[in-house]
């Protein structure tokens, strides 16, 4: 699929929603709390949401935990995650990570 300027700004806008909700403000794009992310694109994003939402699967994380105290809240936050990856990843295909993000769509430049 082609990923046009507009588009890309449509994801960047909805991956910075979801990481302001989630409380991951410094893996944000182009805001104030933004941290190395500057050369990220629309694959790093998908990776980066793919790496969170792992966090909701590993026994001991906070985000484990949420599962058992919020349980709604749990499902939604990993539907926003997982919704973000499906919509996006088809963009993604052709792309390679500026960066590592410990995630299943990682292939980092220089790997």
């Amino acid at each position: 699929m082609e990923l046009t300027e507009g588009k890309l700004r449509q994801a960047t806008k909805k991956y910075n929603e979801i990481m302001n909700l989630l409380c991951y403000e410094h893996k944000t794009i182009g805001e104030t709390l933004s941290e190395d992310t500057e050369d990220w694109n629309l694959r790093d994003m998908v990776a980066e949401c793919d790496y969170v939402l792992s966090t909701y699967y590993e026994n001991g994380h906070v985000n484990y935990d949420l599962k058992r105290e919020d349980p709604k809240v749990w499902r939604s936050e990993v539907g926003r995650l997982k919704r973000f990856i499906a919509h996006w990843l088809p963009y993604a295909e052709d792309m390679v990570c500026a960066q590592g993000h410990c995630s299943q769509y990682d292939n980092e430049r220089g790997v």
